[in-house]
């Protein structure tokens, strides 16, 4: 090997050690580069936080759905549209016995229960036997009466004996004219005598002076009965309360606030768990007192109860139907849900749905009436809405976690 060829090879390997040298101080500066173009696209973008736009959607109410996924679902797409509203106020009810047909029935005097003949809950008839009594006093009416009786027949056998006299010129005038008096005032006392028994329910009693029987006044169902065999009364108190059920009143509780909404003959539905389905009725009566512990006005719908499907005490509900409006823009009350305390309605969209905040006007219980945030002819989610809600709500949790 000559000195000229010694020379090129150690000129090469000079060159090849620089050149090495170069790249291996470029490497780890450009390696970042390498990384960083592997997420850019064609046009050089950075495409690393591709999937945020979605998790902002889900921050803002919009779920991603396709249309097989929402016929799946069964969820029902609907137009607002414009409908005439009949607002109606939904209250709370009881069923009450109807009191111009209720009659509690007392016995007419102190005494003792001997007997009671009707149970809580039984049906009887007018004039059927209810209590047997006896009474100390009733015994002394009844005695009343007989004497009273007795001095009318003693006076008016007088009066004929003197009358008789006075035809054949035997007796005074005068002595006819007493006679005549005392008749008259006879007949007075026993009169009084009889209608005081008569007024209080109590029959000649003929030889047991003491005992009364005391007879349903009306045809109806025993609701209470207090009674029971031995007791000692003082009149005062009901011994058992006889309703006629084939009409009951359903009175139902008004907030101060809506009192201006209730008139009396007003049309109104009630829906009762004994009734088939919601019955038609009028408001009867509103009521001009609140009560002092609720704060509450009463609204009464009279309703005929021939199947006697309704008692007293059963609750139920009053919907109060005003009158009929139009509204521009309706949806279906369904569709209305409560998110983060902001009512929305859940509007189709080309990816899904979107939950549109809304404010609701007035409703009937069917169709609602969107006073702002959604125009006419906008399709929204009428049936299955809870289900996006739930869908949101669960993309929420998630999104936090």
């Amino acid at each position: 090997m000559t000195a000229t060829q010694k020379k090129w090879i150690a000129l090469l390997c000079a060159i090849a050690a620089a050149l090495a040298l170069a790249l291996w101080w470029r490497s780890p500066a450009e390696a970042p580069q390498e990384g960083h173009a592997g997420h850019a696209d064609s046009h050089g973008h950075d495409d690393r936080h591709a999937e945020a736009p979605a998790a902002e959607d889900d921050e803002d109410g919009t779920i991603a759905m396709t249309e097989a996924q929402v016929r799946a679902n069964g969820i029902g797409i609907d137009a607002a549209r414009p409908a005439a509203i009949q607002e109606r106020l939904h209250l709370p009810a009881q069923v009450k016995a109807d009191a111009d047909r209720t009659v509690a029935v007392a016995a007419p005097a102190p005494g003792i229960v001997q007997t009671v003949l009707v149970s809580p809950g039984a049906q009887v008839r007018k004039g059927q036997p209810l209590v047997v009594l006896q009474s100390a006093e009733v015994a002394q009416w009844r005695a009343d009466a007989a004497s009273a009786r007795q001095r009318m027949l003693l006076a008016d056998s007088v009066y004929q004996r003197e009358r008789k006299l006075w035809d054949e010129q035997i007796s005074a005038r005068q002595d006819l004219e007493a006679a005549q008096s005392a008749l008259r005032e006879a007949r007075i006392g026993a009169q009084a005598a009889q209608q005081r028994l008569a007024a209080l329910g109590v029959d000649g009693g003929g030889a047991r002076l003491a005992t009364v029987t005391l007879r349903a006044p009306l045809a109806g169902i025993v609701i209470e009965r207090p009674a029971v065999a031995g007791q000692a009364i003082d009149g005062r108190i009901a011994l058992l309360t006889i309703a006629d059920l084939a009409h009951v009143w359903i009175e139902a509780a008004v907030a101060s606030g809506d009192l201006g909404q209730v008139t009396q003959g007003m049309p109104a539905t009630v829906t009762a768990a004994a009734l088939p389905g919601e019955v038609a009725g009028t408001v009867s009566y509103v009521g001009p007192v609140l009560g002092e512990a609720t704060r509450m006005a009463t609204a009464r719908v009279t309703l005929a109860n021939p199947a006697l499907r309704l008692r007293p005490g059963m609750l139920a509900s009053v919907d109060l139907l005003g009158q009929a409006a139009a509204a521009p823009v309706t949806v279906a009350s369904d569709a209305i849900q409560t998110i983060h305390e902001r009512t929305v309605v859940f509007v189709r969209t080309p990816a899904g749905f979107r939950a549109t905040p809304v404010q609701v006007g007035r409703s009937d219980g069917k169709r609602s009436e969107i006073v702002k945030g959604l125009a006419a002819g906008a399709r929204y989610a009428a049936a299955g809405s809870y289900l996006l809600k739930a869908d949101l709500g669960k993309s929420e949790a998630e999104h936090d976690h």
